[in-house]
């Protein structure tokens, strides 16, 4: 220690305060880089917000020491894509950001005493929002969701009441849109749990603003988008089948299969009746039979004496005498008859068209080189009968079926491809982390070979005796003295060769010189 202290004062104060100012300033800038060589806050917190939102976020985030950058004037934060999560649920935690307007949140600070119709009927709508929401979120691909409904009122003297709406703000968590059913599963969700509220006043919309379900659609509307998904649906069935039993024959990723499905959706409905004049059926028969007789009246003669009192009337027999005799017989005959009442509910197939391409025979020749060959003829036809009893083929109906042979495309990764991994690094982040690093290695490296080291060695390597200041200088002087006598030998390299052997001693008297330098 007692050597270490003694070298140390030999230095002198001024190379002391050079060496320790150069150490600190190494120092510094090693802590600079190291506190500020963490990820540049590059991932977007929030965007578009108010300033008055933004100042309660930065303080914030500052009050938990997670560092963040401000951008776009103001309305943006940034924050490290590693403590993105950590500061939105600490957001989360403050209500932030609170938003430039407030809603239904401006009656929260209503005294509860004053209470009247209007704020339970805003109550019971939040309510209800809510629990409609944290139903919709259990739902697969929604992440989060946001409702507003509007429930049915009657305003005053007014007889009629309009109808309740509604609307939804779906946040998916995927990147695929959200799928037909459950977009159908959240209006009949909605319109089953508000009050009259029909599934075509529902309006759903997703955070890419996507217009999922639109309000005021018809019945008709909702048909055609069924039957798009049926069509796709089919189309997509037939595919996959002929593709599964054809790479079963030339390999996986040797057939390519189209299919196009046309199909009648029209609702319609047939009644037919059809008589037959050979089946009749004797129903009912009815007979009648009736018989008359009617006689003439007898003869009177008129005369005054037959008319005088007590005069005697002749006696008369029957003129004439009529006899009818009537038969009726009705018969009822019931015409056999066939009666079809057809109705079309389901869609149709008019025509199915499918096309199949098939990679050519990849074969090698003796020299190494590829050869490709199309598929037989033969092959050919005995495919397209596999393909079109997979779909059913019906000639009457107009179906298609082509099958070709042909070369497909090399399924290589393409340049632009390769060099996409150097963008994808390049715009990842990580290359200015990674530079500091490295800056900082080399400045660390340096610093001990250039600074530390000799500052050691000088300071553990104990200096030599001075006793042989007197021969070095006798035979510096001798040297010196030696080159005005012989013009061949070089002063400056005999003074460096004499420096290089004692360099302990040269130090010392270089000291001594400079401290009587400083004595004058």
């Amino acid at each position: 220690m007692k050597q270490l202290i003694a070298n140390l004062r030999a230095l002198g104060p001024v190379k002391l305060g050079a060496m320790g100012a150069v150490a600190v300033a190494v120092l510094g800038l090693m802590a600079a880089l190291v506190l500020t060589g963490g990820p540049s806050p590059s991932a977007t917190l929030y965007s578009g917000l108010g300033l008055k939102d933004a100042s309660h976020i930065t303080e914030t985030l500052k009050a938990a020491h997670i560092r963040y950058a401000i951008g776009n004037g103001g309305h943006s934060v940034l924050v490290t894509p590693a403590q993105l999560d950590e500061a939105r649920l600490l957001l989360a935690q403050h209500n932030l950001p609170a938003g430039s307007s407030n809603g239904f949140a401006i009656f929260d600070h209503k005294n509860p005493l004053l209470g009247s119709s209007f704020l339970n009927r805003i109550d019971e709508t939040r309510a209800l929002d809510s629990e409609l929401e944290r139903t919709i979120n259990l739902i697969h691909g929604v992440e989060a969701s946001r409702v507003q409904v509007v429930l049915p009122r009657r305003d005053e003297f007014s007889l009629s009441t309009a109808p309740a709406q509604a609307s939804v703000m779906l946040s998916l968590a995927g990147v695929g849109p959200l799928d037909h059913e459950s977009v159908e599963a959240i209006l009949n969700l909605v319109a089953s749990a508000v009050p009259g509220l029909k599934p075509n006043n529902i309006s759903i919309v997703d955070n890419r603003g996507d217009l999922l379900a639109q309000a005021g659609r018809t019945d008709n509307s909702l048909l055609s988008s069924r039957d798009a998904a049926l069509k796709q649906s089919t189309e997509r069935q037939l595919s996959e089948a002929v593709r599964s039993m054809l790479a079963a024959v030339v390999g996986p990723n040797q057939v390519r299969v189209v299919t196009a499905v046309s199909m009648d959706f029209d609702r319609s409905e047939q009644t037919s009746t059809t008589y037959n004049p050979n089946g009749q059926v004797v129903r009912s028969q009815q007979q009648t039979r009736s018989k008359s007789s009617r006689s003439s009246g007898t003869n009177k003669t008129v005369s005054v004496s037959n008319n005088l009192p007590g005069a005697t009337s002749s006696k008369a027999g029957p003129k004439r005498l009529d006899t009818q005799s009537k038969s009726t017989q009705t018969t009822n005959y019931e015409i056999s008859q066939d009666v079809k009442h057809i109705v079309h509910a389901t869609p149709q197939i008019t025509r199915i068209s499918v096309a199949v391409m098939l990679d050519d025979v990849k074969t090698t020749n003796p020299k190494g080189k590829v050869i490709w060959t199309p598929r037989s003829p033969a092959q050919v036809a005995q495919i397209r009968k596999l393909v079109e009893t997979a779909i059913g083929y019906d000639k009457s109906r107009g179906d298609v079926v082509d099958v070709q042979s042909l070369q497909f495309a090399p399924n290589e990764l393409p340049v632009s491809a390769k060099r996409s991994l150097i963008g994808r690094f390049l715009s990842s982040g990580l290359l200015m982390p990674l530079l500091r690093l490295l800056l900082t290695a080399a400045i660390g490296i340096a610093a001990l070979l250039v600074v530390f080291r000799p500052m050691v060695r000088r300071i553990i390597t104990p200096p030599e005796n001075t006793t042989a200041e007197p021969a070095l200088l006798a035979e510096q002087n001798g040297a010196i003295a030696g080159p005005a006598t012989t013009e061949e030998t070089n002063p400056v390299k005999v003074i460096a060769d004499l420096i290089d052997r004692h360099p302990e001693a040269s130090v010392a008297i270089l000291r001594d010189w400079l401290g009587q330098e400083g004595a004058r």
